[in-house]
Order: structure tokens, then sequence, then C-alpha cells
């Protein structure tokens, strides 16, 4: 063969060759980047977490990319992380693979806001159905969180009776909040704790104590008064009551409020302070229990106006028994 062949045919070669890796190069961007892709939206649905390497051949088996190893390695690359969570995903094959991993792992969308409103006295299995009206998290997850969780707050009670029904009962700050739709159990239950903390501030823990109550104890005195006034200035009065009686050394508190959340918490068959809150009270609630009026009194009732009634004697009691029964 002539040299000048042998060059002409080197040259188509590395031609060849050249244009062989162009076009691998640009069926590769193309399917990379979205170049100039198209094709309709439809469902993705992952079972369950899935690493990488399976995830990208699902993806070309439903046609959404056409080069799996290359989407594994430009993954990697961009550090997407290792597997790709459960879910369903609405895909293109005109998306990049960018726009695959943003859809997949909500990258650069904002996050949706619920507004959520606690009122005063609610009980914790409220506030959990209150979270999951608002489709935030499961009551599993909400009762592991409540129960089991390690918040960092120094408010926490270190060790509660078997007969409490929940660990954080009183804790969960009654107020209204924005929380992210896509919030954990254990997000959600913090901000509600943080709260709390702000409004039973170190100073009302300290006056509390010096008045020989624990934080655990105040709070329970507080959800009793929340569970027993209709109104505010009626709080003050019944916190004096509960707490003239602890002082004074009757046995039972007798709160109607307390009975209603369980056997355990019956005031009147069990003596001084329920297990634990009864409710989550607010912070009127709250002041009270650390801050009572400075009374006698040791009996209350209220009536049909819901109005409390105090009397510093059993036999003052029954007249007022007496008074609103007529």
């Amino acid at each position: 063969m002539k040299k000048g062949s042998k060059i002409l045919i080197y040259i188509l070669s590395v031609l060849l060759v050249s244009a062989a890796l162009c076009a691998a190069v640009i069926f590769v961007a193309n399917d990379a980047f979205a170049l100039c892709k198209s094709g309709e939206s439809s469902d993705f649905t992952l079972e369950r977490d899935t690493p990488v390497r399976e995830a990208a051949k699902l993806l070309k088996d439903a046609g959404f990319i056409k080069y799996p190893l290359v989407f594994r390695v430009y993954f990697t690359l961009k550090s997407g992380g290792d597997v790709f969570p459960a879910g369903n995903y609405v895909l293109s094959p005109a998306m990049s693979y960018d726009e695959i991993r943003y859809e997949i792992f909500g990258i650069g969308k904002p996050r949706t806001e619920v507004r959520i409103t606690f009122p005063e006295g609610s009980t914790t299995d409220e506030v959990i159905e209150l979270f999951l009206k608002n489709g935030i998290g499961t009551r599993e997850g909400f009762e592991k969180a409540i129960q089991t969780h390690e918040f960092d707050f120094a408010f926490m009670p270190q060790t509660v009776s078997d007969a409490r029904k929940y660990r954080l009962d009183g804790y969960l700050f009654p107020d209204t909040y924005n929380f992210y739709s896509d919030s954990t159990e254990e997000e959600a239950i913090a901000k509600m704790l943080a709260n709390f903390e702000r409004k039973f501030t170190s100073a009302m823990l300290g006056d509390a104590a010096r008045a020989g109550y624990t934080a655990d104890e105040a709070v329970t005195l507080a959800s009793m008064v929340q569970g027993e006034a209709y109104y505010l200035s009626d709080m003050a009065g019944i916190s004096s009551v509960f707490r003239n009686r602890l002082r004074g050394g009757m046995k039972y508190l007798q709160s109607d409020a307390t009975g209603l959340y369980g056997e355990a918490y019956d005031t009147y068959e069990h003596a001084g302070l329920p297990p634990g809150p009864i409710c989550n009270p607010g912070a009127a609630a709250l002041e009270a229990a650390v801050y009572p009026a400075n009374t006698k009194y040791y009996y209350f009732l209220t009536g049909s106006d819901k109005k409390a009634v105090f009397s510093r004697t059993y036999a003052e009691h029954k007249k007022a028994i007496k008074r609103m029964q007529n």
C-alpha cells in the first residue's frame, strides 16, 4: 500500500473515532443535561429506600435516563447521597440528572408551613391529634418522641411515676405555632418544649423550689388549676386552695378535673398530687401555680355561671353549696 494511502486511512480512522467520541459525548451530555430531551411526565415509585446503583437501573428501565453508569458517576460527584428515599415522584425523560436529583431529594423546593393552634388545657392526646389532622407525623412517632426521646431541656422530669400517662404531659406549651409540614415528630415536640422553657422562666423555677415544689410538681399543680378554672381571675385563688391543703396536711386535694384523666389521677381516692399533669397548662395557670393568692381558703366550688366561690371551712363550703342549690 502506498504511503499516501496509509496516511489517508489513518486520517479517516482518526476522524471516525473522533466523530464517534463526539457523538457519544453529545448523547451522554444530552442525557445528563437535557439539552434537547423530551417526554411526558409520569410517576416513579420506590417502595423502599434504594441504593443508587439499583435506582439508576430502575430509572433507565422506566425511560427517564439512558446511561445508568454515567448517572451513578455524576450522582456520586455531586454528593447527592448513597440511597434514594422511598416515595412517589413525578419525573420526565426531559429532566436533567440534576432535576431528577432535585425532585428525589426535594433540593431547592420551598418547605411549606402549617399553622396550628393548641388551646390551653389541651391533653397530650389532643396535641397529637392536631398534629395528625394537619398532616404532620404519625401517632407512633409522636408517642415515641414524647415517651423516650432525650430532649435537652433542664426542666425535663428526670423520673416519672409508672402511673403517669405521658412523660411530657404538661410541657407541650399551648400556643399558635408555624411548623414545616415535613417536620419530624422530635422537631415538632422540641419546638413546643422550647416555648415552655421561655414561658416557665428560671425565676419561676427558683420560686417554685423555694416554696418546696419541684418543676414537675408545679406544672402538675398548674394543670389542675387550668382544669378547674373557667376565668383567669379565679386561677390564683384555686391555686391557693390546693397549696393550702398540701401545706395544711389535708390528705385529699379533691379536684374534680383530675379524676377525668384516669383512675390513678383521682384526687378523691389518692392522696396528694396526682402522678403527673392532667393537661398542658397555659402561662396564666403556670403563674398561678407558682404565685398563688394569699388566702386561707381550703374549699371552692363553681356554679352555673362558672365563677369560683371560695370558703375557709367545710361549714362555709356546705352553706355555699346550699345557696347554689337554692
